[in-house]
Formats: structure tokens, C-alpha cells, sequence
């Protein structure tokens, strides 16, 4: 099983809005089915998400940031999730994961090893997320980080792998990338490990 291509022509494209985030309208028709549609999309955007740990400790290094989103959605705003943010332009996906490491957490990763790439929600954006998995020193860590010009305020915490599944599965969790991060990192997690030991 995957995904398959689809071949559609792009009769029009305009940007009516460009903020923080790009939005399009684009209207398409599909080649083979001759069905037409006009969809809003935000797009342009490529970021990273990292499943910190620290294998001495054994624990997962996270965050707890304000979400606009999740606060309007699910009344949760303050949601517990993975560092994560947008690719810069120019900036290598390795790089931008230990850069928001160091700008959410205050700590540096020591080993970044790449984990699968995936899309946010491709009915509504082309948002791709690199998934990457980082091994880090937690023990010492800041009771606040973040980029203050860029209106970021971070809480960076540790929690085992445990304890978070057993939140995943009681529904306390409702970020989507934080359970792909999570699953992913359960099922590989000692793979990873050994591959970081490698290096």
C-alpha cells in the first residue's frame, strides 16, 4: 500500500493572503475524471519535529507552548508536544532540528538521525514535517526557553515513554504530530538507539 500520483491541470492560482502563513486558491481539474474543484490551501511551508531523549535517563524531552489553534479547537491550548518549527530558506533540515533544540529546550542535541517525512493535513495544506529523532543531556534543563522576537514561550519538561503512551491512549493528547512522533519513536525506538550508538 502507498500513495499514488494523480494527474490534474491548474487552471488558476492567486494568493489573496500572505501573512504569518500563505494562503492559495486554486482551481483544478483532474486529467483522467474531468472532475473540477476550487480549494483555499496554505501552503509553502516545510518544518522539522524532533523526539528528543536521553538515553541515560531514559526519558522524552518536551515542551508546553501556547497553540492558538488548540486553544479554539479543544479549549487546550497549552498543549504538550515535541520541539519543532519551520525550515529556514537555505537552512538543512538536520540544522533547523538542533537550532530549535537549543531555541525551545536550551539544549544541544548530540546526535540528530533522520525518521520519516509526513504531511500535517493535505486536505487543507502542503505542510510536510520532517521527523527526526535527537539524543540529548535533559538533566539540567531551563524552566522557560523560547525566541522572544518571535512571540515563542516554551516550557521545556521530560517525560518517560510510558507515561506518554498511557496519555496518548486516554485521549490527553490531541496533536496529531506529537502521536506520530510518539508511535513512531515506540515502535523504533531501540533501533535508533543502536543506530545513534553507531555514529
Amino acid at each position: 500500500m502507498k500513495d499514488e500520483p494523480l494527474s490534474i491541470t491548474i487552471t488558476e492560482r492567486t494568493k489573496p493572503y500572505q501573512g504569518f502563513r500563505q494562503v492559495e486558491v486554486i482551481d483544478y481539474r483532474e486529467d483522467e475524471s474531468g472532475i473540477s474543484a476550487r480549494r483555499e490551501l496554505m501552503t509553502g511551508t516545510r518544518a522539522v519535529t524532533v523526539v528528543a531523549h536521553d538515553p541515560n535517563l531514559d526519558v522524552l524531552l518536551m515542551v508546553r507552548q501556547f497553540r492558538l489553534g488548540a486553544h479554539i479547537g479543544t479549549g487546550f491550548g497549552k498543549t504538550a508536544e515535541f520541539v519543532a518549527g519551520m525550515i529556514d530558506p537555505g537552512e538543512a533540515p538536520e540544522d533547523s532540528v538542533r537550532r530549535e533544540l537549543l531555541e525551545e529546550t536550551g539544549v544541544a542535541a548530540t546526535v540528530v538521525l533522520p525518521m520519516c517525512r509526513f504531511l500535517t493535513t493535505p486536505g487543507l495544506s502542503d505542510e510536510t514535517i520532517d521527523l527526526y529523532y535527537a539524543q540529548v543531556d535533559a538533566s539540567d534543563l531551563p524552566e522557560e526557553a523560547g525566541v522572544a522576537h518571535e512571540t515563542e514561550q516554551t516550557f521545556p519538561f521530560t517525560v518517560p515513554l510510558s507515561e506518554a503512551l498511557t496519555a496518548l491512549d486516554e485521549n490527553h493528547i490531541y496533536n496529531g504530530i506529537v502521536m506520530v512522533g510518539l508511535l513512531r519513536f515506540a515502535r523504533e525506538k531501540d533501533a535508533l538507539i543502536a543506530r545513534a550508538a553507531a555514529r
